[in-house]
């Protein structure tokens, strides 16, 4: 779809729909004012018709009750129905040609009230019901249904003087939107155009659009970001040769740290080498001999050491941190994927967990994993229950999941490097957590039952615990 047409869309959509907004609440004052006169001019008929009737009733005349009801139906064309009961609750009289419709009595129950109004859907139409209780303590009650056949006729009134205001705000709406095309869209499409060359790889160009808002502040960021483009490719070409020459560099660095670990660790090797050979032929150590010994393993473990400092990217940072609140973070941290899966989450046991010692930040990353591990075994939705117990030294936070469980020939590479079934996984979210949780002096493991579920078990110290063992 054209931007012209979305503008058109767009611009009539907004009037239509200020329009409608305008006239529904005019329709319903409307409609609430009609209704009110309806209910005050049925509760005036339905008074001083009871008041005719009573004594009707008490004599038991239904002739006379039913003259009554039919002179009021000719007085009074919005009526549709009347009838009344006598002192036990009993139909006495009514106008009903076909006879009594099941279940009258539960249309507009009065319950000892004095009168109620209750509004009915029937075949007809709409029809308010009109109830009121002739004789105090007793059941006698006088009930006359009025349709709402003129409140239909005003608002069809109403519908045919609204159509010239819509057609008004429709052919405004077109008039604006082609002045808002005009001023508009002519400059987009010379953007879009522009965009295009740009993706293309020609900088350097420039547009041609002189305005003094924003579109011409556009055009302006456009043209400098052409010639911005254009001399970051230059610089790149000339940059090239040097990039090379340092990627070379690069791995020449790493040959030559690899080379420059293998000559400090050969020195002391052979040393140990040549003395073992040695004690081969004299069993006896002197004590020069030892120390020389534990010099060069000295060495070797400075360097070895130092090589994993290099190489290893951040250290950990333990804090005590509550299980609980953890778990919380996790399911926040994953509740667009709970609700889109229809997962339903339970949670036992975990309030009352100890505080463990860990990182905060991996070991979020090992929850994460296992609780999106959760949500993928289960593409059709279902529940996850994340349960936790402990004993005197450790802390169990199990995941379960009713997925389809893990097959027997695959269990054992569950926690192997770049194993994985999923179509785009990468295979190491397990095996990083397993290697978290081993940094924590924990346990990750699992049990499954094909067809039936898997539950993951992160054991890991109690905070307390693991201060002791530090």
């Amino acid at each position: 779809m054209r931007l012209r047409t979305k503008i058109a869309s767009l611009t009539i959509a907004i009037a239509l729909s200020v329009a409608v907004l305008i006239l529904i609440p005019v329709r319903g004052v409307v409609m609430n004012a009609f209704r009110a006169e309806l209910g005050k001019k049925a509760a005036s008929i339905a008074s001083n018709l009871s008041d005719r009737i009573a004594n009707f009733i008490l004599l038991g005349d239904r002739y006379q009750t039913e003259k009554a009801f039919y002179e009021v139906l000719e007085k009074e064309s919005d009526l549709e129905y009347i009838f009344v009961t006598d002192e036990e609750g009993i139909m006495f009289a009514h106008t009903f040609d076909s006879g009594v419709p099941a279940g009258i009595f539960s249309w507009n129950p009065l319950n000892e009230r004095g009168s109620n109004v209750q509004l009915l859907e029937t075949e007809k139409g709409d029809i308010r019901d009109v109830g009121i209780n002739i004789f105090e303590g007793m059941k006698a009650e006088l009930h006359l249904g009025i349709r709402e056949d003129s409140l239909k006729d005003t608002l069809l009134k109403m519908r045919y003087l609204t159509l010239p205001v819509i057609v008004f705000v429709i052919l405004l709406g077109v008039a604006a939107s082609i002045v808002l095309s005009r001023f508009i869209t002519k400059p987009l499409s010379e953007f879009a155009g522009f965009a295009k060359v740009l993706g293309k790889g020609e900088f350097g160009g420039k547009l041609k659009v002189r305005s003094g808002d924003e579109i011409g502040e556009l055009a302006q960021s456009f043209n400098k970001l052409s010639m911005e483009l254009k001399a970051a490719m230059e610089k790149m070409e000339e940059a090239y040769t040097y990039t090379h020459l340092l990627q070379t560099e690069k791995l020449s660095s790493i040959g030559q740290i690899s080379a420059g670990l293998a000559h400090e660790l050969k020195n002391p090797v052979t040393t140990l080498k040549m003395l073992f050979q040695a004690f081969m032929e004299n069993p006896d150590m002197t004590r020069e001999d030892a120390a020389v010994i534990n010099k060069e393993i000295e060495k070797i473990d400075n360097v070895l050491n130092s090589f994993l400092g290099f190489a290893k990217e951040k250290s950990f940072h333990f804090t005590e941190i509550n299980i609980d609140k953890l778990i919380d973070r996790i399911l926040s941290l994953a509740s667009f994927d709970l609700d889109s899966y229809s997962i339903i989450v339970q949670k036992d046991m975990m309030g009352s967990l100890p505080d463990i010692m860990g990182d905060r930040a991996l070991l979020e990353q090992v929850f994460l994993n296992l609780v999106i591990n959760a949500i993928e075994a289960m593409p059709d939705g279902g529940e996850i229950r994340i349960s936790g117990k402990t004993d005197n030294n450790f802390v169990d936070v199990m995941i379960w999941d009713k997925g389809c469980g893990i097959p027997a020939d695959l269990r054992s590479k569950v926690f192997n490097p770049f194993f994985t079934t999923k179509e785009h996984g990468t295979g190491l979210g397990l095996s990083i957590a397993y290697n978290i949780i081993n940094a924590h002096r924990g346990e990750l493991f699992f049990d499954t039952n094909e067809g039936i579920g898997t539950v993951f078990t992160v054991r890991l110290p109690k905070a307390e615990q693991a201060k002791n063992v530090a």
